[in-house]
């Protein structure tokens, strides 16, 4: 016998979750909001996910496999470097500067007390260090290959461009861009060795591929 259908689309309610967590931040966000918001029943969306606290594990998942496909996976390729680097900045501070922007939702996750919990710290430690070893695989790539200066040697680099990803989605979750996001992301660039020069040329390197 075939069970009743849920009468919600479970992929849609986890993207409906990320959104009110990214926005408003876990602590701002009532289960009756997110059972109005999703569109389902109390007891439909507690058959999936027991708790608030559950829902949000899912749309971390949601949300770091969405940042990875878009901004990490060209960093982590095996043949990285500058030109994957000068992209990522170039894709992160378009994001930054769209209306609207709230900085990042595992930042914002951080800031609330639900992060000593172990399955949403394993999920923010998760995307922390898939982060950072994207950066520094490019950086690594675009050392060896002498596009960049080996001085400041590589973890330095790796540092500095991982703390102005998370200083900006920090800063963001709560002021959205400003001139001192700006700032810091040209900040970032310079750790990474990405010049003027090396974003314009960044798409002339995959065509050339």
């Amino acid at each position: 016998m075939m069970g009743r259908p849920r009468g919600f689309d479970p992929d849609a309610a986890v993207r409906t979750a990320m959104t009110l967590f990214w926005q408003r931040g876990y602590d701002s966000v009532s289960f009756d909001r997110l059972v109005g918001e999703i569109g389902a029943s109390r007891k439909g969306l507690y058959a999936l996910w027991p708790d608030k606290q559950a829902l949000l594990v899912a749309a971390l998942k949601s949300y770091r496999q969405m940042v990875g496909d878009h901004f990490l996976c060209d960093l982590e390729r095996e043949d990285a470097g500058l030109a994957e680097l000068a992209e990522f900045w170039s894709k992160f501070e378009n994001a930054a500067r769209q209306s609207g922007w709230s900085g990042c939702l595992v930042m914002r996750t951080s800031a609330d007390r639900i992060a000593a919990e172990s399955q949403v710290a394993v999920e923010i430690k998760a995307y922390f260090d898939r982060l950072s070893d994207a950066l520094e695989n490019a950086l690594r790539g675009a050392v060896r290959r002498r596009e960049i200066k080996s001085d400041p040697p590589l973890h330095v680099r790796a540092r500095q461009a991982f703390a102005v990803v998370v200083g900006c989605s920090a800063i963001g979750s709560f002021e959205g861009f400003t001139p001192r996001i700006a700032d810091l992301i040209n900040a970032g660039r310079a750790a990474c060795g990405v010049s003027a020069r090396a974003r314009a040329s960044k798409r002339s390197r995959r065509t050339s591929r």
